[in-house]
């Protein structure tokens, strides 16, 4: 374990962390910082995920149909507030506007004259709270809770091209699965970090574990390493101190950007089932899984691809001569680790996800991430094995 130590010591020299702590750096202010800085994005996403977290504190992870009744006691809450607005601004007395129903009267015409839509707009803005925003999504909340079963789950049915997407389509219409208070802006926003976050990982794999090998073969250090029975083992100890960093760098990020992320406070949603009548990017999950299973599950897949990308690195490393060649073989592999990770963390275990529409199989995701990895590993050891034989001359 010492040489191990000792080549983990080369891989994390302070100049490749800084250069990586710069990718980091720009790769977040580039990709990511925009999920952190506007999220929720406007309006109606923000009154909707704002309306989901009251749901969640209020009656749990699921929503039952008499717990949907006494929420749903909010718009006549809303609509006295903004008849105050109404009463209270001559604006809407000018056009002719008394109450909310005289407002939403004279928000469908077509042809409005400037003072109406003036008034309209009024309601819209943060002066009044919003508060026609709100009452829009309280109006798209409930459309969604009672239409889901009718129309969208009805059509899925409908449309189902197997068995097993009939059978588990049933399933979900059988135990009322749907009722899960899931928004679709928060699925979406952490589909998408994800996605980020993975390429990212693999980026800053690819830049500490690449140098290790082509360095000393840059040096003719494995020309003296030949000589020595021991020292033809050097590339095992090299392996093992690859995956050991790699792990710990993909753990280092995991924690530095999932901490970031947390501020969110969509930990909330954690023991939520994603299959919900709010979430509606994608059409269903294979699963009755949970957020937080969900990000566990895509956690272990990205800890996956990280190890693979490692191997991938060190085969590239040792078949390259110098850095430059070594980039160039960096590159293409990036762009396959930056596809692949697209297409696993892109709704991933749902019947929309890019994989299991190329393959019909369920589950496969984490098939082909472990796939890879063992190719990856497997390709390795043959390397490893290959060179206690390899001639000096």
């Amino acid at each position: 374990m010492r040489i191990v130590f000792y080549e983990m010591k080369k891989i994390w020299s302070v100049k490749l962390l800084l250069i990586v702590t710069l990718l980091c750096g720009l790769f977040y202010a580039i990709f990511m910082e925009f999920n952190i800085e506007y999220f929720p994005n406007g309006h109606p996403a923000t009154e909707e995920v704002d309306y989901s977290i009251e749901m969640t504190q209020r009656y749990g992870p699921t929503l039952e149909d008499d717990e949907f009744s006494e929420f749903m006691k909010t718009r006549e809450e809303l609509i006295s507030e903004a008849e105050m607005y109404i009463k209270t601004n001559p604006i809407f007395s000018e056009v002719g506007i008394y109450t909310y129903a005289d407002y939403q009267e004279m928000s469908q015409k077509r042809d409005q004259t400037e003072a109406e839509y003036n008034a309209e707009w009024i309601l819209l803005k943060e002066e009044c709270g919003f508060v026609q925003f709100k009452l829009q999504t309280l109006d798209r909340i409930e459309e969604c809770y009672y239409n889901y079963p009718e129309y969208k789950l009805e059509g899925l049915i409908s449309e189902a091209t197997s068995e097993k997407e009939l059978a588990r389509l049933m399933e979900i219409q059988e135990t009322k699965e749907y009722r899960n208070i899931m928004d679709g802006y928060v699925f979406e926003d952490t589909v998408t970090y994800t996605i980020y976050l993975a390429i990212l990982a693999i980026l800053a794999v690819l830049v500490l574990i690449s140098p290790l090998i082509v360095t000393d073969r840059a040096r003719n250090v494995h020309l003296l390493q030949y000589t020595a029975k021991h020292g033809r083992r050097i590339l095992n100890q090299q392996l093992i101190a690859v995956v050991l960093s790699a792990f710990l760098l993909a753990t280092t990020l995991l924690l530095i950007f999932g901490a970031v992320y947390s501020a969110h406070g969509t930990w909330l949603f954690w023991n939520n089932g994603l299959l919900s009548f709010l979430n509606t990017p994608t059409d269903f999950f294979w699963f009755d899984i949970t957020y937080g299973q969900y990000i566990t599950a895509c956690i272990v897949l990205l800890y996956i691809l990280c190890l693979s990308a490692a191997a991938v690195a060190f085969m590239l490393s040792r078949f390259s001569q110098n850095l430059i060649t070594l980039i160039f073989k960096l590159i293409p592999a990036f762009a396959v680790f930056g596809a692949l990770c697209f297409s696993v963390f892109h709704y991933t275990f749902s019947s929309t996800n890019n994989l299991y529409m190329g393959t019909s199989v369920i589950g496969i995701e984490p098939i082909v991430c472990s796939l890879v990895f063992i190719a990856g590993l497997a390709v390795s050891l043959y390397i490893v094995r290959r060179e206690k034989k390899v001639d000096v001359i």
